[in-house]
């Protein structure tokens, strides 16, 4: 009955359709977009056969085969129960489905009711639709966006250049800056190697003879295998900072801290740091950088970013990895005594006597 209400009318609503228009820029994964929307209308059919085979390969067969004026074929599917089969879908072109599915039963009986419905008032949709493409407003569209890319490309390029001077001046402004620190940085990054670091380790013990062969005689009892205490000879990151043989600041650590005080005790960092510094002193080059890392780490801007995160910003991350600090350094020392068992942590800077 739905089928022959078109057939007899020879006409109906057509579905609201979208063409989407792409136009490239420089790659097919580039490209500007738009649309043209047209609304749902209402067309005149020349002519309209139900159940007759389709044109395109399948042997598919619409429930209405329509022409319309401009000679284009527009299949029109009824759904009562189930819609349209995608391989039909995808096959047809033009093909639109008119939705009697959600209409009751009784209320398409009434004849007047259901021309409304098929002709007009149910919901409808496309599958497939090409009779909109070359129209004139979506030539248009299409000439606009072709019109753009030129407009697009020449707005990139400017930015580009806009980005190319900024980093320029940007990399200017880091060599500037970075000027008095070149003959630090490159003492830093030779001493990151595993032939500087050799080399300022025999210079450190060469200097430091005469209060190695002391050690041993004031603590006998570390000494009493005859061999050197690993807890006195731990190798930490930045152990050269010092101007002193590492088992030498370690066995001043352990003296003023360990060994002469009672368990329980708390050791600070900072002020067992200051009294290395005063006694042994720091590489002049390393205690530049020191103090640019450590004015950096508490700069009033910085107050909110993560430690991990607050770099020195005309240097590399190479550069900001490799500079440590004398706290970092007598630090992780003392997070070295805590794994010997000699320390335990009692705080974010404090440590306490287990011994």
């Amino acid at each position: 009955m739905a089928k022959q209400i078109i057939l007899d009318q020879l006409t109906v609503v057509l579905p609201a359709h979208s063409v989407e228009i792409t136009v490239p820029v420089t790659s097919e994964d580039d490209v500007l977009t738009g649309s043209v929307l047209y609304p749902e209308r209402l067309v005149q059919l020349v002519s309209a056969v139900s159940e007759k085979q389709a044109e395109e390969p399948g042997r598919w067969i619409p429930d209405v085969t329509a022409t319309l004026k401009n000679n284009a074929k527009l299949y029109i599917e009824i759904k009562v129960t189930h819609g349209v089969e995608r391989p039909k879908a995808e096959a047809l072109d033009n093909l639109m489905e008119i939705d009697l599915g959600d209409w009751e039963t009784d209320a398409l009986a009434n004849t007047e009711v259901l021309e409304r419905a098929v002709l007009r008032m149910a919901a409808r949709c496309w599958y497939r639709c090409s009779l909109y493409s070359n129209l004139k407003k979506v030539r248009q569209k299409q000439a606009e966006l072709e019109a753009k890319v030129s407009e697009v490309l020449d707005r990139r390029r400017r930015r580009e250049e806009k980005e190319l001077d900024a980093a320029r001046e940007h990399q200017r402004q880091r060599e500037a800056v970075r000027a008095p620190y070149r003959y630090d940085l490159q003492n830093l990054i030779d001493i990151g190697t595993v032939s500087g670091q050799e080399a300022r380790e025999k210079l450190l013990a060469a200097n430091s003879s005469k209060l190695l062969l002391d050690i041993p005689q004031r603590f006998p009892r570390e000494f009493a295998n005859g061999r050197w205490p690993k807890y006195l000879s731990v190798r930490v990151a930045g152990d050269w900072l010092f101007n002193i043989d590492r088992r030498v600041w370690q066995t001043y650590i352990y003296e003023r801290a360990i060994a002469d005080v009672p368990k329980g005790h708390q050791v600070s960092v900072k002020p067992l740091t200051d009294s290395i510094i005063r006694r042994f002193g720091v590489v002049d080059w390393a205690k530049r950088l020191s103090d640019l890392k450590l004015e950096t780490l508490f700069a009033t801007s910085n107050r909110k970013t993560p430690v991990a995160e607050k770099n020195v910003w005309f240097l590399s991350g190479e550069e900001n990895a490799l500079i440590r600090t004398p706290s970092s350094v007598v630090r992780s020392y003392l997070d070295a005594l805590v794994a010997f068992g000699l320390l335990k942590r009692a705080g974010p800077h404090t440590y306490q006597v287990e011994t």
